[in-house]
């Protein structure tokens, strides 16, 4: 897709490490699908940021590799625990979020990372399977915001990133139910965002404080498109670039872009600039 801004292919300024040192530091940050892949970077990135951190995947072997990569990596001196859940189970879902108000504390960052995807023409899609893919990208997601949400709201403050993709923005073959979800979550994001600014400074007397975000974390080489990105594709959009910009997001320096789409293989200040241009 043609884009106005600059493609990024490696961490740069606005959301290296050395900038976004310590940008979160005592925030307490829960992410979903963090066994691998993405969702384990951006928990990695997180924890160098300062944040004390919950691991959460299906597979415990994975959880429990992560949070010692996690222990090992960090810089921030942040807490770090795993909880094996299956986030499509609401039973799950409650014990995930009270396991870690226990462990951790409130909710500060959710990021909403888990997803699964299946490349086949519509035609040859069994119902259920169709089906599933809807539950994961779009359900797990929206269920754990609902009981996340009222704490942020009590607060006045909190970041939620969903994982989105391009597939919220093209129309691309053999994949009609992970397009249906991304779109799904994306306009979720958006029109979440929208009633925060309205129910938020009704209930505070202030400005809102909740910052809510769909990005597009960029081709890259994760078992979830192994087969479906060329090599090249995958080598430019590496995952560190993702996760960085997901620290950034859940700085506070990314207020401009609030209820956005973001694409983190764009320049995320240009995207920003842009946005703020067009809503003057």
């Amino acid at each position: 897709m043609n884009s106005p801004f600059t493609l990024r292919t490696d961490v740069y300024q606005a959301i290296s490490p050395e900038t976004l040192a310590g940008s979160v530091k005592g925030k307490n940050a829960l992410v979903t699908g963090s066994g691998r892949g993405i969702g384990r970077e951006i928990a990695l990135a997180l924890a160098q940021a300062g944040a004390n951190i919950g691991i959460t995947a299906r597979t415990a072997s994975e959880v429990e590799a992560t949070v010692v990569d996690v222990q090992s990596a960090s810089v921030g001196a942040g807490k770090v625990i795993g909880i094996t859940a299956d986030i499509l189970k609401r039973d799950d879902q409650q014990r995930l979020v009270g396991e870690f108000h226990e462990k951790l504390g409130p909710v500060h960052i959710l990021i909403l990372n888990a997803g699964n995807n299946v490349f086949q023409p519509f035609h040859l899609t069994e119902a259920d399977g169709w089906w599933d893919v809807m539950e994961l990208n779009v359900r797990a997601p929206v269920e754990l915001t609902r009981l996340v949400l009222p704490e942020m709201m009590e607060r006045n403050e909190g970041f939620i990133v969903f994982t989105s993709s391009r597939a919220a923005k093209a129309d691309l073959p053999w994949t009609t139910s992970y397009n249906c979800a991304k779109t799904s979550i994306t306009r979720f994001a958006g029109t979440l965002q929208a009633e925060m600014e309205i129910l938020q400074p009704r209930q505070h007397n202030t400005d809102n404080g909740i910052e809510v975000f769909s990005i597009h974390p960029g081709e890259i080489d994760t078992q979830l498109h192994q087969t479906a990105i060329p090599d090249k594709t995958r080598t430019e959009a590496p995952t560190s670039l993702t996760s960085w910009t997901v620290v950034w997001l859940c700085t506070g320096r990314a207020a401009g872009l609030r209820g956005q789409y973001v694409d983190c293989t764009r320049d995320v200040e240009e995207q920003m600039k842009s946005h703020q241009s067009n809503i003057k």
